[in-house]
């Protein structure tokens, strides 16, 4: 409806000015032709004000322009000494620049190249640190020696078996670690020449047993027992001897340390193959129990922390990666070396440029500051104001040429109005009539209009009934809005809270990034400070390296003097005779004149010379001075020949005492290793000692110490009969032990002992001598049981008679008592009637 009336309104306004043009020649802006000549004119006075307005302001710029052109032409020297300046400073400045790009030098690679040296610089060290630390661990596995020989080629001692090896799986380490046992500490060399060498002249350190590849001797499994190991372990038991690398020279060591055996996953498939007739090997579980088929069993705790297979593993994997961040290092220095001479002149360019650019800089400043640059400025605003000057002049001239124009139009207009009225009345009647019928229309457009207002206003009424509804609706709405107000306020109240412990959070977190950053200061210090201590540490090994220079000198000195000694020893045969003499008495040489006493030779040797020349001696006295000479020579020769068979006879002395004194310690530490080991088997909780006197040594003599569950007993008075014959026996069988024999013969060696220290020594016979033969007499039950075979003698019809039985409880040790010899109750009557006989005997 609006829209209707807003059109008729239109349709009204447009039609009354088409009038009104027709009558006085209106136009468009509703004004007549002399309104419009009017404004014509009057725009053509204000554009020819402008005009002379900018013609005053160009003229005042021309002036002002020239008065700068004139001071700027009397400062033209100094600005073309500054221009000068500084366009020979751009010069150099782009040569520098030139001269980098042609060094073809890229920074960012030698950047890059430095960052990686200093993280594998970091890298090298922390590696070493840990290669130090795992080495510490196993330090006892180094072999250390001196050559035994002149011009000694190291690459003849291959090392110690632990370190020939590598664990392929460090998980199966305890296992081969068992499986090796003390062959893993033994030392491989290349033959049984180098091993003798070095037991003779090597200065060991301790005690080793060396494995020559020449002469060691190992068994191989063979292709059968393979193959029968893998059907029965069904993959999960593995030949030692896989489970390790080695060197193909080592080959033969590794074999005779790794041959025979077999690593299991479990103790199941550990016993079924160690005892199975197909494989009957060797097998170690991968916690470290030993399966034996010969019926030995060694197992228990074992922690893994503590073996020497996974810590020389660690080490090689820790010198593995020392070795490939060194040879990162060593490539990243490389490099950086071959750039050097590069880097060093483009730093050099780099430097020089920098300076050029500061000094062009400063010249520009100079250029900018100077007077002539302020009046060429000045200058140049003045010429872009008079532009503009002349270009507000001329777009005045075309305005005022326009309006000119436009005035002589409408005048001709004005001339030409009255000519032309009759033909305006009529075209003015015609737009009329079309007027009235666009109101006509408009009319019936009105009527239309008000129909759709009054179904508005019905309209209206409507919606007022809905607005009361809404209104309701609102009220419930903004009571709901009340609620979720007084919920914001809460929620408002926790952001706060919220906030307020952000911002404590925020500050503690300033505090602690305050307290990094002092952290980061005190690092950086302590960092600087190591750096000093490093330069300091290099300082020392140069240092180190010019003293040992020197010595090495000094030394060369003092060897070439004793090659000189030695040859004046030989030369003058006087000198070795007197050689105790020297510095005392005529030959302190401190106190003599070497020069004179030199001359005095000369002298004399001259005056001799003369004197045989003349005849002055005697014939018979020379020849009785050579005859005196050649026997003091003879004498002399005579005495050097003792002295010398008298240092060897001493040192051949030395040698043998030596040689005594180390059998000696050796037999002491092995018989006494056995006497304790035996004497603890037949009495358990005891211990026995073989022991220097209090203030000697083994030498002096050894003494028997014994001791009950840890307390040594101060006299052997305090044992008992059987005690005492025990341990008599334990002394007499270690020191069987130090050189056994194939066969021992004991008669009734336990006659005064109780039944369980009988079986104690059965026990021990068959634990520490499983490579010799015993014959026992014995009366006693306990000794039978652990007896391989069994001799009884007895009466039978007045005859003494021999009965041979074999014992099978010596072969299956599990078994019960009841497999016996004899068995049960029948055994322990015959042997009481054997025992009876025997003593029957005896009497007879």
């Amino acid at each position: 409806m609006l829209h209707g009336m807003q059109d008729i309104e239109q349709v009204l306004c447009i039609y009354p000015a088409s009038g009104a043009e027709t009558g006085d020649g209106r136009d468009e802006s509703n004004k007549s032709l002399q309104e419009r000549l009017a404004d014509a004119q009057n725009a053509q006075t204000a554009a020819d004000a402008e005009c002379k307005a900018a013609d005053i302001k160009h003229k005042h710029l021309s002036k002002q322009a020239a008065e700068h052109r004139k001071s700027l032409a009397s400062k033209d020297k100094e600005a073309t000494g500054l221009r000068q300046a500084f366009d020979k400073a751009q010069q150099q400045v782009d040569k520098c620049r030139q001269s980098l790009q042609g060094l073809n030098y890229d920074a960012a690679a030698a950047e890059q190249l430095e960052e990686v040296r200093r993280t594998e610089q970091a890298a090298v060290r922390k590696a070493k640190e840990e290669v130090e630390v795992l080495a510490s661990h196993v330090s006892g596995t180094d072999f250390m020696y001196r050559d035994p020989e002149r011009g000694w080629d190291r690459s003849r001692v291959k090392g110690v078996v632990a370190k020939l090896v590598r664990v392929k799986d460090p998980a199966t380490a305890t296992a081969l670690e068992v499986a090796a046992g003390g062959r893993l500490y033994q030392v491989v060399v290349d033959t049984d020449r180098t091993a003798k060498a070095l037991l003779e002249n090597g200065q060991l350190q301790k005690r080793v047993t060396i494995i020559p590849l020449n002469k060691v001797k190992y068994s191989e499994t063979s292709p059968s027992v393979l193959a029968n190991a893998a059907r029965l372990g069904s993959g999960r038991a593995q030949p030692a001897l896989q489970l390790v690398g080695y060197e193909p020279d080592v080959e033969a060591a590794i074999k005779y340390t790794f041959g025979q055996a077999f690593v299991c996953q479990d103790s199941g498939t550990a016993k079924k193959l160690a005892f199975a007739k197909e494989v009957n090997q060797r097998c170690i579980t991968l916690e470290g129990d030993d399966f034996n088929p010969n019926g030995l069993l060694t197992g228990g705790s074992r922690g893994a922390g503590n073996s020497l297979l996974l810590r020389l593993h660690e080490l090689l994997q820790a010198e593995d990666s020392l070795a490939q961040h060194t040879q990162r290092l060593q490539q990243a220095e490389n490099q950086l070396a071959q750039m050097a001479p590069v880097a060093k002149q483009y730093q050099k360019l780099q430097q020089e440029l920098e300076l050029q650019q500061h000094n062009l800089e400063l010249l520009q400043g100079r250029m900018q500051g100077s007077e002539c640059h302020q009046l060429a400025e000045a200058l140049a605003a003045t010429e872009a104001q008079l532009a503009a000057a002349q270009q507000e002049a001329a777009a005045a001239a075309g305005k005022k040429k326009e309006m000119v124009e436009l005035a002589k139009r409408l005048e001709k207009e004005i001339a030409d109005f009255s000519k032309d009225h009759d033909k305006r009345v009529k075209t003015a009647q015609a737009k009329l009539k079309a007027a009235k019928q666009a109101v006509e229309a408009a009319r019936k457009l009105l009527r239309k209009r008000e129909a759709e207002l009054a179904e508005a206003a019905a309209e209206r009424d409507a919606a007022a009934g809905e607005r009361g509804q809404l209104e309701l609706q609102a009220t419930a709405t903004q009571a709901a809005i009340d609620v979720l107000s007084a919920e914001v306020e809460k929620l408002k109240a926790a952001v706060e809270a919220s906030t307020a412990s952000h911002k404590e959070a925020a500050a503690a977190l300033d505090a602690k990034r305050a307290r990094l950053r002092e952290c980061d200061s005190e690092i950086r210090g302590l960092e600087k400070e190591r750096q000093k201590v490093l330069k300091d540490v290099q300082d020392i090994e140069v240092e180190k390296k010019r003293k040992e220079n020197k010595l090495s000198e000094r030394r060369k000195e003092s060897s070439s003097s004793a090659d000189h000694l030695r040859r004046l020893e030989q030369e003058y045969d006087w000198v070795p005779c007197e050689k105790a003499n020297f510095g005392k008495g005529e030959y302190d040489f401190e106190r003599q004149d070497a020069a004179a006493i030199f001359r005095d030779f000369e002298e004399t040797e001259r005056r001799l010379k003369d004197l045989k020349e003349h005849g002055g001696i005697q014939r018979q006295a020379e020849l009785m001075y050579r005859r005196n000479k050649e026997e003091v020579e003879g004498l002399q020769a005579k005495r050097k020949q003792v002295e010398d068979d008298r240092a060897q006879i001493n040192n051949v002395i030395q040698q043998l005492d030596e040689k005594k004194r180390l059998a000696l310690e050796e037999t002491w530490k092995q018989v006494d290793g056995d006497f304790n080991a035996i004497f603890s088997t037949l009495l358990p909780g005891t211990a026995a000692r073989l022991t220097p006197p209090e203030g000697g040594t083994f030498l002096d003599g050894l003494e028997v110490r014994v001791a009950f569950g840890g307390t040594w007993k101060e006299s052997l008075t305090e044992l008992s009969g059987g005690q005492r014959s025990l341990l008599a026996l334990s002394l007499v069988l270690a020191l069987c032990r130090f050189k056994p024999a194939p066969i021992y013969i004991l008669d009734e060696v336990d006659a005064a002992l109780d039944l369980n220290h009988t079986q104690n020594i059965g026990a021990m016979i068959k634990q520490h001598f499983p490579q010799s033969q015993f014959i026992v007499v014995s009366l006693k039950e306990g000794m039978f049981n652990n007896a391989n075979v069994i001799f009884r003698t007895k009466f039978v019809d007045g005859v003494s008679t021999v009965t041979r039985t074999v014992n099978d409880s010596a072969h299956q040790q599990r078994g019960s008592r009841e497999n016996a010899v004899g068995g049960g109750s029948k055994a322990s009557q015959r042997g009481a009637a054997g025992r009876q006989a025997l003593r029957e005997s005896n009497r007879g």
